[in-house]
């Protein structure tokens, strides 16, 4: 029963945390109102995390875990089915956690940032197209130059739909990724 309890306690106080980061720098968010919002007491926040940017790297961990998860069930793509359904997820997934995500276009936010976002794609990206190509050499410096195309291309769309305000739906966006991505590809 406790751990059922313990569940539901941080999943209220991660719900608190991201409801007021809708509308707040992290800077600006204090313990209280985190407790207050999830009708917690501030003993109970700290039998769970240490302070906000701990509850932070947990939320940004899970982010990144699920991202990762992702990203290997879409591939290795066999045809190109798995990019373009590793493209919906990954708009879907972007846009159920607009909140977490409008940190990427935060230019005073120093966690959450494009760089991270990139790096974690450059690997799994790099990754793909040497095992793609069933190479075992440490990659070059074109293969390199190539995975961090791809990413900073997808990536920049994505923010910029962020920054617009994710006006447009998911499915749209990963649309209009998709197409430019097979454009390339043609070219």
């Amino acid at each position: 029963m406790g751990d059922r309890r313990a569940v539901r306690t941080r999943a209220a106080i991660k719900q608190a945390f991201l409801t007021l980061l809708d509308t707040k720098t992290i800077s600006k968010i204090t313990i209280l109102e985190i407790t207050e919002l999830a009708n917690i007491g501030r003993g109970t926040f700290y039998l769970h995390y240490q302070d906000i940017y701990a509850l932070y790297e947990e939320i940004e961990k899970e982010m990144f875990e699920r991202m990762d998860q992702l990203y290997d069930e879409s591939f290795p793509i066999q045809d190109r089915r798995g990019v373009v359904h590793f493209i919906r997820k990954l708009t879907d997934y972007v846009y159920e956690n607009r909140t977490l995500f409008r940190m990427l276009a935060d230019p005073q936010n120093t966690l959450l940032t494009p760089n991270t976002f990139k790096d974690f794609f450059k690997t799994k990206v790099l990754q793909e197209i040497l095992t793609e190509r069933a190479l075992s050499h440490p990659p070059t410096v074109f293969e390199e130059t190539e995975s961090l195309f791809i990413v900073s291309g997808v990536f920049g769309v994505i923010q910029d739909w962020i920054e617009r305000g994710m006006e447009e739906e998911p499915t749209g966006m990963s649309l209009r990724i998709e197409q430019l991505l097979l454009k390339l590809e043609e070219e």
